[in-house]
């Protein structure tokens, strides 16, 4: 049908999504931007969302398209956005925390943090799963028109790619020569953590964990000095005694956010070390009261990153100072992805090309 286009769309939790022709969205306020979608990360927050695990945490109204890491050209703008700002044909990367704009989460810059905020594909704003998503404000994108870059190593910047960088940048100062940073999970998140570390490490050794040996190959490429495969390592406790000589991990970023990763991160921590979870899979966790005092660990949440942490990471980008390692899918075949990154599968980040 005329003005129509092509979404992917939850229609029922727990069940593949539906490939929909729909009305094209329309600018009906004076700072919305309408973005022609050039890619979009496929995260495992999608799935969270996708199973209905979040049903009661993030209510929708169904159907939605999911989709939140995005980036795009600009197709049509509202009547009050700065020409200086952004104009039609930029190439673009969407900020994925559309914050109320007057909090003070936001008046502080960490929009993410907003108690009233809005997520592309997480909201009632649908996702990036899709050929066009409508942005509600100009001020939540990132003008990168010729700086050289490519929307699907773009995309993957605005959350896989932040995240990590705000955590640790959280702990950047307690790293140096001689200390030890381990990162838990290396997929889309954890492949740019390696790079993070490396860059804002100060030479501190880099220890990658993973179930996967493709995925700890991926790691070594980005930078990691030791690999340690999780699964067919017989003690791991044992394993990083004899690696750091005794001393231990000094931080931990845990890309997974299980019980039992933050088990395993409690028991490979160095005295006065910090665990930093940004993994979202699990529940909780239990914290040995005792050995947390006695040895006073840090233990830190980390969630997403701001609008300046995003423009930082895409300056790296631009720079060749980080790589995104990505594995493309047509829009159709947004199922087939699914399911490839729910049984862990796809070696960093994929990106839905519509």
């Amino acid at each position: 049908m005329e003005g129509s286009i092509r979404s992917a769309r939850i229609h029922e939790y727990n069940k593949p999504l539906e490939l929909d022709n729909i009305s094209k969205p329309a600018i009906r306020g004076d700072e919305q931007v309408l973005v022609k979608v050039g890619a979009t990360g496929l995260c495992h927050s999608d799935l969270h969302l996708i199973n209905g695990e979040w049903k009661d945490i993030l209510p929708l109204n169904l159907p939605k398209t999911p989709g939140h890491e995005i980036a795009g050209w600009v197709e049509e703008v509202g009547k009050s956005v700065p020409e200086n700002i952004v104009k039609p044909g930029d190439l673009v990367a969407v900020f994925g925390g559309w914050g109320c704009g007057s909090c003070i989460y936001c008046k502080s810059g960490d929009e993410q943090l907003c108690s009233f905020a809005k997520w592309p594909g997480l909201s009632s704003f649908d996702g990036g799963f899709s050929e066009y998503v409508l942005v509600p404000s100009y001020r939540f994108l990132v003008n990168v028109a010729g700086l050289g870059v490519h929307p699907e190593n773009l995309a993957p910047l605005t959350d896989a790619g932040l995240t990590p960088y705000r955590a640790i940048k959280k702990v950047k100062s307690t790293l140096g020569p001689g200390k030890k940073i381990g990162i838990i999970g290396i997929g889309g998140l954890g492949s740019y953590a390696v790079q993070y570390a490396k860059i804002l490490g100060s030479g501190s050794k880099i220890f990658a964990l993973d179930r996967s040996n493709s995925k700890l190959e991926l790691a070594s490429k980005c930078g990691a000095d030791y690999q340690i495969n999780i699964q067919s390592t017989e003690n791991l406790v044992d394993r990083i005694r004899t690696e750091t000589e005794g001393k231990m991990l000094d931080v931990i970023i845990d890309c997974v956010g299980t019980d039992r990763t933050f088990y395993d991160s409690i028991n490979i921590l160095a005295k006065g070390g910090t665990i930093v979870v940004v993994g979202l899979f699990g529940t909780a966790a239990k914290i040995p009261i005792a050995s947390t005092v006695l040895n006073e660990y840090r233990i830190l949440g980390s969630l997403w990153g701001n609008y300046n942490e995003l423009r930082e990471v895409i300056e790296l980008l631009k720079d060749g100072k980080i790589k995104s390692n990505t594995t493309k899918f047509n829009l159709d075949d947004v199922n087939k992805a699914i399911n490839l990154l729910k049984d862990g599968q796809i070696v960093g980040r994929g990106v839905l090309i519509p």
